[in-house]
């Protein structure tokens, strides 16, 4: 496995490998990667093939890898729901990276960070694996510096972090929110807090990773303003009761010492990170106990017309309180 920002370097330097798989289903980060391949492999004029295996069928992928132009002309390839492939079809795509072709650039996309799994341990044997999971909150902050330098302006620390607490925390968020806060200033303007304040507006968006990180340290208090974030957006409540359901899985995982390091959780590396610290906060018992809370509440909500708040906000204080 490579590191992401090894590979870009490598990558803006003109060194284009013939294969990458990218997983871990950040857009942002597979697009710019997919971009810098494109900008340095192909002639100028040139576009990428783009194939999705839910749409495409992968013999007409294979036929493309395989085929000879009579120029030799470069190709850059990205296949995305690469998980899809099965059977034979798969097979052939195994061999093809293997002894791949010198004049394509084989980008493929896998939008979950399943190591040990299906066709991400398949091809880790043999293809550069590149992590595009979401990155932590800091190295996003870095990522916002990098793309404000690299469109001639500054950033207060601040005002940048004012934009990771109130637009969402993935790059390609903050990067689009931004791209509209320069449109609004001629290139060489410092980006400070007012302004920041002024051209972004709306509550702030949240994904259930976070609302996993603030339950595992018992935060009622953000939990509760995440919750109703996400319900607020369309999270269904079956979603959210899932997501719990699979940390605490995984806490009673650690609790019971059968996770060995290194097995996939299926859990954002954040709150990966926490559940050692977790398992000193909840008890085995209330593991237990929180995962039978959860599986009445998922089946409350698929077999009754509830409303959702209603079970999930005091289910989240008992939770959280231990109550």
């Amino acid at each position: 496995m490579a590191s992401y920002n090894d590979v870009i370097k490598k990558v803006q330097g003109g060194h284009v490998g013939p294969v990458y798989l990218l997983a871990g289903g950040d857009p942002f980060l597979e697009d710019y990667l997919i971009k810098e391949c494109v900008k340095q492999f192909l002639p100028v004029g040139e576009k990428k093939i783009v194939f999705t295996l839910d749409d495409d069928k992968t013999e007409k992928l294979l036929a493309e890898l395989v085929s000879i132009g009579m120029f030799q002309q470069r190709s850059v390839i990205v296949v995305r729901q690469v998980g899809r492939a099965a059977g034979k079809a798969r097979d052939e795509l195994l061999a093809y990276v293997l002894r791949p072709s010198e004049d394509k650039c084989l980008i493929l996309v896998l939008e979950d960070w399943q190591p040990g799994k299906g066709v991400h341990k398949k091809l880790a044997k043999s293809v550069l694996v590149v992590d595009t999971r979401p990155p932590f909150p800091d190295k996003i902050k870095i990522w916002g510096k990098l793309f404000a330098k690299a469109e001639g302006y500054a950033i207060a620390d601040d005002a940048l972090d004012y934009l990771l607490d109130t637009c969402g925390d993935t790059v390609g968020h903050v990067v689009s929110e931004l791209g509209k806060v320069f449109s609004q200033y001629d290139a060489g303007t410092v980006i400070d807090l007012p302004k920041i304040v002024d051209q972004t507006g709306g509550g702030r968006t949240y994904q259930l990773w976070q609302f996993q990180a603030a339950v595992a340290e018992r935060n009622n208090r953000e939990g509760l303003r995440i919750l109703v974030s996400l319900l607020e957006h369309g999270t269904a409540g079956f979603q959210i009761v899932s997501s719990l359901a699979n940390l605490f899985c995984q806490l009673l995982y650690v609790q019971s010492q059968t996770t060995a390091p290194g097995v996939y959780t299926g859990l954002n590396k954040l709150v990966n990170s926490k559940l050692g610290s977790m398992s000193r906060r909840y008890s085995r018992v209330e593991t237990k106990l929180i995962l039978r809370r959860l599986l009445e509440a998922d089946r409350t909500i698929k077999s009754t017309n509830i409303e959702v708040s209603t079970l999930l906000v005091p289910l989240l204080v008992n939770i959280c309180k231990g109550s």
